[in-house]
């Protein structure tokens, strides 16, 4: 286990994993907002609501279309490749599409109600 673990780290790449994790920190703050609202200060101008109300938000659709791109990429490598380097591939664009669903889930909700 540990070992295909540290395989699949590697094979996602440093900057892999870094757009993971900023797209998993960008659904933070709201959803703390959210699940605890004596975050939510009722002054406009404080560091915690600018992050949950203009940041993140903003971010969000960024994210999600660097997710795809490298989605793409992942697929036309995959494609390219053969056997175990095909497989290992294939995880990162559905690993990549998992996160990609996250963030969907989060933040479409949120969009169309603030639309409304």
């Amino acid at each position: 286990m540990t070992s295909h673990t540290d395989n699949l780290l590697s094979a996602l790449g440093f900057l892999r994993i870094g757009l993971l994790v900023l797209a998993l920190l960008n659904i933070l703050p709201p959803l703390i907002e959210i699940l605890f609202p004596v975050t939510a200060s009722t002054d406009g101008h404080s560091f915690w609501s600018v992050l949950t109300s203009v940041i993140t938000p903003v971010m969000a659709p960024l994210l999600m279309v660097v997710l795809l791109f490298d989605y793409l990429m992942s697929r036309m490598r995959a494609a390219d490749a053969a056997g175990s380097e095909r497989a290992s591939y294939v995880t990162i664009g559905r690993i990549e599409l998992a996160f990609l669903g996250i963030t969907l889930l989060f933040w479409v909700p949120f969009f169309t109600m603030k639309m409304t």
